[in-house]
């Protein structure tokens, strides 16, 4: 995948999604308040979506200048993800929840929901960090970094037909094949590893050394 097409996809993709969600969020509502189902079922849908392309479009823009500013400190984007993907939803979070709470309600309201969608962002974006580090420690401890489906062709043509392969799933969402980027992704954090463990192993080495 072209990384010049990934903020694309993920604004597309995470305004579809949380259209969708408010959209059956909203027939949901629909059905308990005994309401017109498909007049709650669009409105809360546009309204979700709208917050879904704002927060996505603000969030890949803090993304990608916090990325670019990592080769100039040697950094790659590995080693800053979680950080980077953390402030920018915090800050996509509240410049989203303020905007539209100003436009909505007045511009009193915007601290308050400015403070209410930036740490809600924040925590769901802590939560989906934890769920793909400990996914991607996972793999790592399998030893199976070939997961990442790159078959040969025999291989592929002996495991047969499966739909899975052949439907794309964005970036962000919690099963999918592993990208080329997250592979470099996986081979940098057990460089890493290598590194610290190796770095321990030294120091112990010296500790040994001077005691003798």
């Amino acid at each position: 995948m072209n990384k010049n097409t990934v903020p694309i996809e993920n604004v597309i993709y995470g305004s579809a999604a949380a259209g969708l969600a408010g959209g059956a969020i909203g027939a949901t509502m629909g059905v308990l308040k005994n309401a017109p189902v498909k007049q709650y079922s669009i409105s809360t849908g546009i309204n979700c979506g709208i917050f879904g392309a704002t927060f996505f479009i603000v969030r890949e823009s803090f993304l990608g200048y916090q990325r670019s500013k990592n080769p100039q400190f040697g950094l790659k984007d590995s080693q800053t993800k979680d950080f980077d993907t953390m402030f920018s939803s915090a800050m996509a979070g509240a410049t989203t929840g303020g905007l539209l709470s100003a436009i909505s309600r007045g511009s009193k309201s915007v601290p308050s929901s400015a403070i209410l969608f930036g740490a809600l962002c924040t925590g769901l974006q802590a939560v989906y960090n934890t769920g793909n580090n400990w996914r991607q420690e996972s793999i790592l401890k399998s030893g199976d970094l070939d997961g990442r489906y790159v078959l040969s062709k025999e291989k592929k043509e002996s495991e047969g037909f499966s739909i899975l392969k052949h439907i794309h799933m964005p970036s962000w969402f919690p099963i999918h094949q592993i990208s080329e980027e997250e592979y470099e992704e996986l081979l940098d954090t057990r460089l890493q590893t290598l590194e610290a463990e190796l770095a321990e192993l030294e120091r112990k080495l010296r500790e040994s050394e001077k005691k003798k």
